[in-house]
């Protein structure tokens, strides 16, 4: 009984280290996709997502489907494009922080607005976004990255 405990612990070690490795070369090769499944307004609400919303980085673009509400102070008649689009990456930096914590920030434009996408990956893939915009209010996601 003591053996079959031990291996449990040493599997859930070996896919800890196989899931931090993928989330390492799928960061390195900026080649990752995050499923949101939860977003947070600023006044406070937030809501469970249905399957299909994401952001997904390749190599030098962003692409963002993402819901959006709250507040917009100058956007395009009949809402715009919102948080759905796919642009060339503007600026990208990238932290390594304290237990297993990445933080990048992706600064890009379009057309509508400038946005700041700051993006928080654990070694498990746990992820969390929070995407800043000039026009409209900041709102945040939670999800997990796919590969």
């Amino acid at each position: 009984m003591a053996f079959c405990g031990c291996a449990t612990v040493e599997e859930k070690a070996a896919r800890a280290a196989e899931q931090a490795a993928n989330v390492n070369k799928a960061l390195k090769e900026r080649k990752y996709k995050i499923d949101v499944e939860r977003m947070y307004s600023m006044r406070g609400g937030s809501k469970t997502l249905s399957y299909g919303y994401s952001v997904e980085v390749r190599n030098d673009s962003l692409i963002s489907y993402l819901p959006y509400f709250g507040r917009a102070y100058s956007v395009p008649y009949g809402g715009g494009k919102g948080l759905t689009f796919s642009e060339r990456i503007g600026s990208y930096q990238e932290y390594q922080k304290s237990n297993g914590l990445r933080h990048i920030e992706i600064g890009l434009r379009n057309d509508e607005d400038t946005y700041l996408y700051t993006i928080e990956v654990y070694d498990n893939g746990s992820s969390s976004i929070s995407v800043q915009s000039r026009q409209r209010e900041n709102i945040s996601y939670s999800g997990e990255m796919r590969f």
